[in-house]
């Protein structure tokens, strides 16, 4: 089975819904209120958003916060996807950033 990187379905959508809209990266970075530059690292692979930044995508581009986690794509529908493997994951991240805002 083709194990679909989560980091690939959020990068994956947020480029999608971002051009389906008809915005700039900019625009979207004005929105969410993070950098352009960012924006782009997210789109092309180099930075996997937090969650916080997931929920303001999510937001800025009108859908919820789940969307982003799911493939919409059909390049990445087409491949084999485990929503066991996104949830896993998924719990994985919420519990490593409960972890964090504790110990700061």
């Amino acid at each position: 089975m083709n194990e679909i990187p989560i980091e690939t379905v959020i990068r994956e959508n947020i480029k999608s819904l971002r051009k389906k809209l008809g915005w700039s990266q900019e625009f979207l970075a004005q929105k969410t209120g993070v950098s352009a530059p960012y924006i782009t690292q997210i789109e092309v692979g180099k930075r996997t958003p937090s969650l916080d930044i997931v929920e303001k995508l999510a937001f800025a581009l009108g859908v919820e916060y789940k969307t982003l986690f799911e493939p919409q794509n059909k390049n990445i529908i087409s491949m084999d996807f485990s929503k066991h493997i996104l949830e896993s994951r998924l719990i994985s991240a919420i519990t490593d950033t409960i972890h964090r805002e504790f110990e700061d």
